[in-house]
C-alpha cells in the first residue's frame, strides 16, 4: 500500500477512536453526575406564553399530603456536595413502602421533554427513574424527578431506560390540573422521595456576584422559586406545615428556604476556588480535601458543608457545641466535626470571612479546633 494511503487510513482510525472515546466519556459523565435538572433547554424557548407576565395558581395537590413525611426546603446542598439546588425533595412516610403513590398535575400544563434512566446513585437492578418537564404558561416551568412510573401517553415516548439522564424533547401532551402523571414507589435501599421543581422566568434571584450566575451559567438558580408558594389558602398551609429542614428527622421549619443562600459578610452560600467566572457553576470537582466549589447551608437543625473533606457532604447538628448558623458567621469560626456514631472528633473545618466576596477555608481530618485559622488555608470567592 502506498505511503499516502497508510496516512489516510491512520487518520481515519484515529478519528474513529476519538469519537468512541468522546461518546463513552460523555456517557460516563452523565451517569455519575446525576445532574438531571441543571443543564436543560432555555426556559424562554420552551414556554408557549413567553411574553406574558401573568400569574398562575396551583389548584390541585401534587401528592396526597397525608402520605408525606416531609417537604424539603429549596436552596439546599445537592447530594454530590458540588453545588446548591433549587429543588424541593418530597420524602414519603415509611408506612407506604412498596405502595404506588400517585403524582398529579398541580395546574394545567403541557409536557415538553423528559428522560427515562437508571439512577447513577443506585444499582442497575433498581427501578429506573423518569424526569419530566412541563410548561405551565406565564413563563413558569414545572419539573418532576425520580418518578418510577408514568402514564401510558408518556411511557410510549420513553420506552427504554438509558444509562444517562439527558432530557429529550417529546410530543407535547396537555395535562389538566388534577390529572394523573405517574407514581412514585418507595423501596428499602432506594431513594425515599422525589423532586419537585418550579422555575419562573419573571423572577431573578439575587446573588452577591450576580455575573457568576447570569446567562446560562445557572438558570435553574436564577429563576428557581418555592413550588408551594403557587398554592393559596388551605392547600398552601397544609404543605407549609410539612416543610422541614435539611436533616433526616421530621424537623419542621415552616420555611421554604431561599434559592440564593448568599448573605453579605458571612460564609453562607456557594463559594468558588477560581476567582475568574467560568462558563457554568457546575464545572466543580474535588482534588483532595478541597473542592473547586464549596457550598454552605444551614437551618435550626443542622448545617451542611458540601465538597469539603473526604465525603460529599458533612453535617454540624444543633447539639454540636460549635454549631453556629452560617448566616451568623461574619468573622471567623471553627466547626468541630463528629461522627454520627460516636463522640470521637473527625477533625474540623475553619472558616474566615475576608470580605463580602472572599473567605478562607481550612479543613483537617483530625485534631481539635485551633485558636486561629492555619496559614495554609485555601481562599474562595463568590
Amino acid at each position: 500500500m502506498k505511503k499516502w494511503l497508510w496516512l489516510v487510513f491512520g487518520f481515519a482510525v484515529l478519528f474513529f477512536v476519538l469519537i468512541i472515546i468522546g461518546y463513552f466519556s460523555k456517557n460516563y459523565s452523565d451517569r455519575y453526575s446525576n445532574n438531571i435538572f441543571d443543564d436543560q433547554y432555555d426556559l424562554g424557548s420552551m414556554n408557549e406564553n413567553t411574553n406574558e407576565n401573568c400569574d398562575i395558581e396551583f389548584s390541585e395537590y401534587l401528592i396526597d399530603p397525608t402520605k408525606v413525611q416531609k417537604l424539603g426546603q429549596v436552596g439546599v446542598v445537592h447530594g454530590s456536595g458540588l453545588y446548591i439546588v433549587e429543588r424541593s425533595y418530597i420524602s414519603l412516610k415509611n408506612e407506604f413502602e412498596g405502595q404506588r403513590i400517585s403524582v398529579y398535575a398541580p395546574v394545567d400544563m403541557t409536557l415538553i421533554s423528559g428522560s427515562h434512566y437508571y439512577n447513577p446513585a443506585l444499582p442497575l437492578t433498581s427501578m429506573p427513574d423518569y424526569a419530566l418537564w412541563f410548561d405551565a404558561g406565564c413563563n413558569v416551568e414545572v419539573a418532576l424527578g425520580h418518578l418510577k412510573e408514568v402514564v401510558e401517553d408518556i411511557a410510549v415516548q420513553l420506552p427504554e431506560a438509558k444509562t444517562h439522564s439527558r432530557s429529550e424533547q417529546l410530543e407535547r401532551i396537555k395535562f389538566n390540573a388534577g390529572d394523573l402523571i405517574g407514581n412514585f414507589i418507595y423501596k428499602q435501599g432506594d431513594v425515599a422521595g422525589f423532586d419537585f421543581i418550579v422555575r419562573d422566568k419573571k423572577v431573578t434571584n439575587k446573588f452577591i456576584n450576580q455575573e457568576r450566575y447570569s446567562g446560562n451559567r445557572a438558570s435553574n438558580l436564577i429563576n428557581g422559586v418555592c413550588p408551594y408558594d403557587f398554592y393559596t389558602g388551605e392547600k398552601k398551609e397544609v404543605y407549609y406545615n410539612l416543610l422541614g429542614g435539611g436533616g433526616g428527622t421530621i424537623f419542621r421549619v415552616k420555611d421554604c428556604g431561599k434559592i440564593s443562600r448568599d448573605l453579605a459578610g458571612t460564609i453562607s452560600g456557594m463559594w468558588f476556588m477560581d476567582k475568574d467566572i467560568g462558563e457554568s457553576i457546575y464545572d466543580g470537582y474535588k482534588n483532595g480535601n478541597y473542592g473547586t466549589t464549596v457550598s454552605i447551608v444551614g437551618d435550626e437543625e443542622r448545617i451542611t458543608f458540601g465538597n469539603l473533606g473526604p465525603n460529599n457532604v458533612f453535617w454540624i447538628y444543633a447539639n454540636n457545641p460549635t454549631y453556629k448558623l452560617p448566616t451568623e458567621v461574619n468573622g471567623e469560626h471553627c466547626y468541630q466535626i463528629y461522627s454520627t456514631n460516636d463522640n470521637n472528633s473527625d477533625g474540623y473545618a475553619y472558616f474566615k470571612v475576608i470580605d463580602d466576596m472572599t473567605m478562607e477555608v481550612y479543613y483537617s481530618p483530625s485534631g481539635q479546633c485551633p485558636s486561629a485559622i492555619p496559614s495554609s488555608a485555601k481562599r474562595y470567592y463568590k
